[in-house]
Order: C-alpha cells, then structure tokens, then sequence
C-alpha cells in the first residue's frame, strides 16, 4: 500500500506542471489579444504630429539660377487616424515634398522673391495619401534670389598618376572623353571659369589599354555649377615597347663653299624605344643626323650633332656620342 502510494504521489507531482504551464500560455495569449485589441482602438483614433520631409523644388525659370541657399527640408504639421501617421513617421526619411517656385512672388528687390510655404497647402495635400490633413508648413516663408543664368563650353583636365609594368609605355597621349563640357551657373560664377577638372587618377603597374571612368571634380568655392557631365572617360593606350639602335652617318649643313669639314668620329649612334608592333618598321633611311656650320661656337673643337629626322613611332631618343671632333679645311 505504501508502494501505491508512493507511485501516486509522483505521478500526480509530474503531472502538476503540465499544467502550470497551460495557464501560463493561456494567461499570455490573452494578454497579447487584448493588447492588440487596445492598439488597434489607438490607432484608429485621429491624431497631430510635427514630421520633417526633404524638399524638391521644381519649376525653376530656365534662364535664371538661384543663388540663395534654400532649406533642405520643411517641418509638417500633420494630422489623420493612428494608422495614416504610423506609416509616414516609419518611412518619411524617404518620402520627399516638392515646391512649386511657380508660385514664388517678387520683392521690391530685382531677381528677389519670396514663397508663403502655408499658402501652397493644397498642392502639398495633394502629394500624400487620402486621410492626411496637411495643418502647418515651417518656415511659413521661403526668400529666393535669383541670378542670370549662362552657359559656357569649357576643356576637361585630368591629373594622372600612373606607372607602368616593365616594358610598357604609353602608346599614345591619354585621350578624355569627351574633352570638353557645358557648364551653366550664375553669371559672375561661370565667367571666371575656364577649364574643369577630374577627380585625380592613380594607377600601378599597367600592361594593357583600360578605359577608366572618372568624376568631375565640383569645387564648391566657385559656387553653384552644373555640369552637362558629371563624369568623363579616360583612355590610356599602352603598348609593350623595346630599346633598340642604329648608326647613322653625319651629315653637314650651312658648311661655305671652298670649304670642307671632317669630323671624328664621323658616325653616330641612335638608341631608342620603340614599340614591338614597330619594331619591323623602323629602317636608317628614316633618319638624319647632322651638325649645322652656322651653330657651331668659336673656339669650341667640339660640334653638336642634332637628330633633325626621325620616325614618329621611336621616343626617348639618346645620341652617342652628343658632340664630335671636327676640323674645317679650305
């Protein structure tokens, strides 16, 4: 019997918190179905908030720029039910109010207005969802300041730092495309300026043609500028050069009749780079290399000798030697 007993009591025992833990769940699904039953009363409720919106101002005049700073966003007394103002407090860091300039009206001033932001209510009304009372606008006044606008085509620099693998050289001059743009601004803004600048550019160690994308650079001291492009293509042509040579012989120029010149030595060498794919098509009949009479200082036993034809494709072009020994004979 006492067995039996024993069996019952840890039976019973196990069983308590089975359900102790009913209740608990029960007790809490309730509380969560009367809060929001509560919630669901609240926000059916009307309610007033401040919210702040960025602004879009539309409706500039074409020939005209505005020169005064303008706020960047307008605070918005609201009102409409709890579940209306719910969701634009959640989304109003993305939701953006436009102004009409068109209803912007003149001061005593020339090129002055000012804009009564209250007055345009309805047009902002008009921006949100139904249900959403539009109150009070801030600030109630906007001031603007126009100027003439202009345009002005202007050239596109780029500074460059680049380097290049063994062997690689730049092909050709680094093209920018498109070399020049349309700028417009304020009068006394865009006059003064005469070229526009990109962003610099750094490249290590380059072995093929790339073609880079760059921003425009926008100084902010100039002032207000825009740009018919805000970013250019840089092109940077490379091609796997070679050094190589060639002896030429010196010729004279200017040298008086009756008169002969021998020099010492009497040929000279040219090493240059060029690139592989024009390698084949560098030849010593594409040369000349001479040295000029009437260059040549008194006193001096030494002339200079000049490289006054060479190929277009060779570059860093090196003479051995630079002067040569020489006697003038009549």
């Amino acid at each position: 019997m006492t067995q039996t007993f024993i069996r019952f009591f840890r039976n019973d025992k196990s069983k308590q918190p089975v359900k102790l833990n009913r209740r608990v769940i029960t007790f809490l699904f309730c509380l969560l179905l009367s809060g929001f039953f509560w919630l669901l009363m609240m926000l059916s409720k009307d309610y007033t908030i401040n919210v702040s919106f960025p602004v879009d101002y539309v409706n500039v005049p074409s020939d005209k720029v505005l020169s005064s700073e303008l706020p960047e966003k307008i605070e918005m007394e609201i009102s409409s039910r709890g579940f209306s103002l719910l969701f634009y407090k959640l989304r109003q860091i993305t939701k953006t109010v436009s102004l009409d300039l068109k209803d912007a009206r003149p001061l005593n001033i020339k090129n002055h207005y000012f804009l009564y932001t209250n007055n345009g209510v309805d047009k902002i009304r008009a921006q949100f969802a139904n249900g959403i009372k539009v109150i009070k606008v801030q600030p109630d006044t906007i001031f603007l300041n126009y100027n003439k606008k202009i345009t002005k085509r202007v050239p596109v620099k780029v500074d460059c730092d680049l380097t290049f693998a063994d062997q690689y050289q730049l092909a050709d001059s680094i093209q920018v495309n498109p070399a020049f743009i349309t700028i417009s601004g304020a009068v006394d803004v865009v006059e003064p300026v005469s070229y526009v600048i990109a962003e610099p550019l750094s490249m290590k160690g380059i072995s093929k043609t790339e073609k880079v994308s760059v921003a425009l650079y926008h100084d902010k001291k100039r002032g207000k500028i825009e740009y018919s492009k805000n970013k250019i293509e840089v092109i940077i042509k490379v091609q796997k050069f070679t050094e190589a040579s060639i002896e030429l012989p010196i010729e004279v120029e200017h040298l008086p009749a009756g008169y002969s010149l021998k020099m010492f030595p009497d040929k000279v060498q040219v090493k240059y780079n060029v690139a592989f794919d024009n390698y084949e098509k560098i030849s010593a009949s594409g040369f000349k290399a001479v040295i000029d009479y009437n260059k040549i200082e008194e006193g001096d036993n030494k002339a200079k000798v000049q490289l006054v034809e060479y190929p277009k494709e060779i570059r860093a072009v090196k003479l051995n030697p630079e002067k040569v020994e020489y006697i003038i004979k009549k």
